[in-house]
């Protein structure tokens, strides 16, 4: 049995004439009726009584549609579990950005997501090949055409030092005050993001005193509890160590901005609209 046939009965039904019917469908109505009759014969029984004034349901018409109205109902939503469990978008994350990918997974309800550790410039190139439908990261300086992006959050640069650092017991911290100290800076792309403090030391005429690199953000934070250094690269929203404090920086220092990538050609409404609350939630 063809379904579209059950589906025309259903709005012939709510219509209660076949003009109407057809008009809502955008069918023709001589067209609409051979099918109605076709459906009646496959059934062996008479669904609709006609009239002048239109087209009631028979006792016989009441009973096949209230089952046939489940059954559509649990096709399509069979369908769309189908289809969920089908495809599975991939989405890229930079290093140092777990607290935000776990505030948009939280807007998902049935999407199925694929997260993969990825550079801000892997994403980028993987986004405009297809590969990748999304990505979080760190504000690129520009974007070929094709992936879009919005911007999530700017961090304020902030200091994050021991609480033993003889520095810790400022309220704020001068670039001066720093530039002596070891800075760990991770390798990872969020360097790219942060150099722009760099510049500020530039801008100052300090020279940073830089110390060892660290593999990950959270190397940078492990290496800052061990004693070896400071480090501007980790945003106040990542979970540290008690021993760990977050200090201001008194000059305007750029901030952090995260960012959400993704290809327009891709079909990842749900993802776009998650991160558009992450965005709105700040």
């Amino acid at each position: 049995m063809d379904l579209r046939y059950v589906r025309y009965a259903m709005a012939i039904a709510r219509a209660g004439s076949l003009r109407r019917a057809a008009a809502a469908l955008h069918i023709a109505q001589p067209t609409l009726s051979e099918q109605l009759k076709a459906l009646e014969k496959e059934i062996g029984v008479e669904l609709f009584s006609r009239s002048s004034s239109g087209v009631q349901l028979t006792e016989a018409g009441e009973a096949f549609l209230a089952q046939a109205t489940v059954a559509v109902d649990a096709f399509e939503r069979a369908v769309a579990a189908a289809r969920s469990k089908g495809h599975t978008a991939r989405l890229g994350v930079a290093d140092g950005l777990a607290d935000v990918v776990a505030r948009l997974l939280t807007q998902l309800q049935s999407m199925r997501l694929r997260v993969a550790p990825m550079g801000t410039a892997e994403q980028i190139v993987s986004i405009v090949d297809g590969t990748l439908q999304a990505g979080l990261g760190y504000a690129p300086g520009s974007l070929p055409r094709g992936v879009a992006r919005m911007l999530l959050h700017r961090f304020p640069v902030r200091a994050l030092l021991h609480r033993d650092h003889h520095l810790a017991a400022s309220e704020t911290l001068s670039l001066s005050d720093l530039a002596a100290e070891p800075l760990i800076m991770p390798e990872s792309d969020a360097v790219a993001g942060a150099r722009r403090f760099l510049e500020g030391f530039v801008r100052h005429r300090l020279h940073p005193r830089l110390g060892p690199a660290a593999a990950t953000h959270d190397l940078a934070i492990t290496m800052v509890e061990r004693g070896t250094g400071y480090t501007l690269c980790v945003h106040e929203g990542t979970s540290v160590p008690e021993a760990l404090t977050f200090i201001p920086i008194k000059e305007d220092v750029p901030p952090l901005e995260v960012v959400f990538l993704w290809n327009r050609q891709a079909e990842v409404p749900e993802l776009v609209s998650a991160a558009r609350h992450v965005a709105r939630s700040g």
